[in-house]
């Protein structure tokens, strides 16, 4: 598995991504396939933020964590982490035995480090996905995984554009082009 570290300090030493490789190491046997795991480190006021994103067999799972010391924060975000993909564990063997067939994928999105001007308003990241035709609850479940509080797809019964949000209220919204 290929571990990517990302920060702009450049202030993460060889131990900490060393002890950050062998703590996430540790996810691989949720995964047929585990493509990398990046990790984006960032110091603010509150200490060490660390984002950790994973990218395997076609789902992308995320967690944020903050502390004052990196290995704190690491290990923070990695029981979070595994405890999210215990959840997709055992909702994918569920649907699977409920469905009878394979295992959906998701979106593989990759962040783009560009700074635009567009008129008076400044863009400050462009992140593109492959869309793939999928439920409503494989949506859910994908938003869910990469702790967002919407979510981008393609949906499998109108092949339509939707966005899935999560509401105040902890309910789901659905957002569709008319026809």
């Amino acid at each position: 598995m290929e571990v990517l570290v990302r920060n702009a300090d450049g202030n993460v030493s060889q131990r900490d991504r060393d002890y950050a490789a062998k703590k996430l190491g540790r996810l691989d046997r949720y995964f047929h396939s585990a493509n990398k795991v990046e990790m984006v480190h960032r110091e603010d006021g509150a200490g060490h933020r660390i984002e950790i994103t994973v990218f395997a067999d076609g789902y992308t799972v995320r967690g944020e964590e903050s502390d004052k010391s990196v290995h704190a924060a690491i290990d923070l975000v990695s029981d979070k982490i595994e405890e999210r993909l215990r959840k997709l564990k055992g909702r994918i063997v569920k649907s699977y035995r409920k469905r009878g067939h394979g295992i959906p994928a998701a979106f593989l999105a990759e962040p783009a480090e560009e700074t635009h001007t567009n008129g008076h308003y400044e863009l400050k990241e462009r992140k593109q996905f492959l869309v793939k035709p999928m439920s409503i609850e494989e949506a859910a479940l994908q938003m869910e995984l990469m702790d967002h509080p919407f979510f981008v797809f393609r949906d499998e019964d109108s092949n339509q554009i939707a966005v899935l949000y999560r509401r105040k209220d902890k309910h789901y919204g659905l957002l569709e082009p008319e026809a």
